[in-house]
């Protein structure tokens, strides 16, 4: 018994850690847990896990250490130790896979506390405008189209547009447009396409017609995400439940109210939508 899982018990944890991060790599729910920076170590610790079973499979481990009752460990002394031993090392991985889920809830979200401005947040890369038209994105596009050639009309557009020619903008967009003068002046007045996730608001709302647009910040992983939300005022509230994901255009605008510049996006229309290929903001 004691070679049997001598062979066996580290194979087969190996594998198992091996194919739950593969599982999370090639299925696409890492996206759910970690910035793009560090999901390539996922897949590369999947690989040398994978490749670490196979070592033990076909280089058999020497059981003579706890096959005598001399062995300090105290569970690998019976049979059901051992399977206890093995059960530990693989139930909480297993259970992480199949029981997690792939996206942050309503609680989830009220008890992290939904930011409605900048403040605390990392700083926005510096924008400036060149003379010339180089890659520019704003804070939360890393993959924005390259610019279009400067015209004799005016100044080149960095802006990603829809067809219809509202401004493409994420939360944080907006959120760093309240806290700095001249990325405001890029979006206020702006007609505006923005996705979020529908949350009620009660702090804001006295008379009753706005709600929060929420995306999950995150700086490295699911641990340090933080809901970051803008405000949208609409005439009625959409019959919508909690947590729907909507897409809501609108014109931007940056009042003071309470003693601090926010961000309201005034909607014209606002309309069910599916969940964006990436549902974190980094």
């Amino acid at each position: 018994m004691n070679k049997l899982f001598a062979r066996w018990l580290p194979c087969a944890t190996l594998a198992a850690w091996s194919t739950v991060l593969l599982y999370f790599f090639f299925s696409g729910r890492v996206q759910a847990f970690l910035h793009p920076t560090f999901r390539p170590y996922v897949l590369a610790a999947g690989l040398v896990m994978a490749g670490m079973s196979l070592v033990f499979l076909l280089f058999p481990a020497d059981a003579n250490c706890c096959s005598s009752a001399e062995c300090g460990h105290g569970l690998s002394r019976f049979a059901i130790g051992k399977i206890l031993t093995f059960l530990v090392l693989l139930l909480p991985i297993t259970a992480a896979a199949v029981f997690s889920p792939d996206g942050f809830g309503r609680d989830a979200m009220l008890n992290r506390g939904i930011l409605t401005e900048a403040t605390g947040l990392r700083a926005p890369a510096a924008q400036t405008k060149p003379l010339t038209a180089p890659a520019h994105t704003l804070p939360t596009k890393g993959n924005a189209p390259a610019p279009a050639p400067a015209t004799s009309s005016g100044p080149p557009d960095y802006l990603t547009r829809t067809p219809d020619g509202h401004i493409v903008a994420e939360v944080l967009d907006l959120l760093y447009a309240a806290q700095d003068n001249a990325l405001r002046k890029d979006f206020e007045g702006k007609a505006v396409e923005l996705t979020g996730q529908l949350m009620p608001d009660a702090s804001n709302n006295a008379g009753g017609h706005r709600f929060k647009a929420v995306r999950m910040f995150m700086t490295c992983c699911a641990a340090d995400a933080r809901p970051v939300a803008t405000l949208v005022e609409c005439e009625t509230l959409p019959p919508l439940p909690e947590m729907t994901w909507i897409k809501v255009t609108g014109t931007a605008t940056f009042p003071i109210e309470n003693g601090r510049r926010i961000s309201v996006l005034k909607a014209d229309r606002i309309e069910k939508s599916a969940p964006p290929d990436e549902t974190m903001l980094y």
